[in-house]
Order: C-alpha cells, then sequence, then structure tokens
C-alpha cells in the first residue's frame, strides 16, 4: 500500500513540476536562439571599414594674435556731448540761406508712386468729369510696368516729393523738392507730357 502512495505521489509532483519546466525550458531557448545567428555580413562590413586607410585630418587653422586698442581719443570731442558754440554757429552760417518753408512734411504718409521715379511714368491721357479732372499714367518700369494709374491734383508721387498742381490735356504739371549742395530744399516743376502714339 505504501508503494501505490508513492507512485501517486511522484505522479502528481511530476504534474505540477513540468508546467513550470516547459516554460523555463521555452525562456532558455529563446535566450539561446536569440544570442546566435548569422553575424557573418557584420563582421565582413567591419573587416572592410578596419582596412580602409584612415582620412586625412586637416590641420587646425593659425589663431591670430589678439592686438588690444587703445583708445587715444579722450581729448577729441565726445559724439554725446552738447555742441560748442563754435561749431554751432559755422552749421548755422550754412543754413542761413535756406528757405524754411521749402521743405518736405516728415509726417505726412508717402503714397504708393512715390516709390518709383518719374522717369518711369507717362502720361497717356485724362479724364474729365463736371469739376474732376483725373490724369492718366502709365508705369513704363518696375514691379507695376505696363499698368495705367489714375491721379489727381494734389496727390504725390515720385521720389522727389512730387506733387501734381495740375493736370490739362496736354500735360501733368508736378512740384518737386530736391536737396541742393548746402542741405537746403530746392523747389523744380516737372512736367509729364501726353505720350504720342
Amino acid at each position: 500500500m505504501m508503494f501505490n502512495l508513492n507512485r501517486k505521489m511522484a505522479k502528481c509532483s511530476r504534474k505540477l513540476i513540468q508546467p513550470s519546466r516547459v516554460i523555463g525550458l521555452g525562456i532558455i531557448s529563446l535566450v539561446l536562439v536569440s544570442c546566435g545567428g548569422n553575424t557573418e555580413d557584420l563582421e565582413t562590413w567591419v573587416d572592410n571599414i578596419k582596412a580602409k586607410p584612415p582620412g586625412r585630418i586637416e590641420p587646425m587653422p593659425d589663431v591670430k594674435v589678439y592686438q588690444p586698442h587703445d583708445y587715444a581719443s579722450l581729448s577729441l570731442r565726445s559724439p554725446f556731448a552738447v555742441m560748442e558754440l563754435e561749431l554751432e554757429q559755422q552749421l548755422k552760417l550754412l543754413h542761413d540761406g535756406c528757405d524754411e518753408a521749402i521743405r518736405p512734411d516728415p509726417d505726412r504718409r508717402r503714397e504708393d508712386l512715390e516709390r518709383y521715379s518719374l522717369d518711369s511714368m507717362e502720361m497717356v491721357g485724362t479724364l474729365n468729369r463736371p469739376g474732376k479732372e483725373w490724369g492718366l499714367i502709365k508705369m513704363t518700369a518696375g514691379p507695376i510696368s505696363g499698368n495705367v494709374v489714375k491721379v489727381q491734383s494734389g496727390e504725390y508721387l515720385g521720389i522727389h516729393h512730387g506733387q501734381i498742381d495740375s493736370i490739362s490735356s496736354q500735360q501733368i504739371e508736378i512740384s518737386t523738392l530736391v536737396p541742393d549742395s548746402k542741405g537746403c530744399w530746392e523747389k523744380r516743376k516737372v512736367y509729364l507730357t501726353l505720350a504720342e502714339g
């Protein structure tokens, strides 16, 4: 009877041990399979890299020696100091001949046609309504070349602060402000005449 009991216990313990043995053997097999394999291509690549001659390393550039600058301008006038009376009088003499009424308005918003030179414009006609007259200007250069623009008296055009004084069927009269050699502004008349053809 004792013998049968031992036999039954051995069978039970085998049943209990078998699943854990199978799992353990599976894990060991998986680890061994993943560690092995064909590594010939990797070994060939490493051998090819080792067989190549080493590349040439460029030499370091020469380092320039820093030369400090001695500030020796302490005796000169500071640009931030108040202007000396003598220098201020000399500048005033330069501007004394200027007419203060003739100068561009720095606060005025610039108009689109003031980005282009008057040389890039030509008059191609006029439009008339009772009490109103417009000039037609064709752009001959720049990004809007070929476009026809409608203008009227009082508008600004050209790079020299040109203002349209009058428009007739044959021409557009423009007053421009051009800087002169003394630093003053000079008023000049320019005419855009009707293009023929």
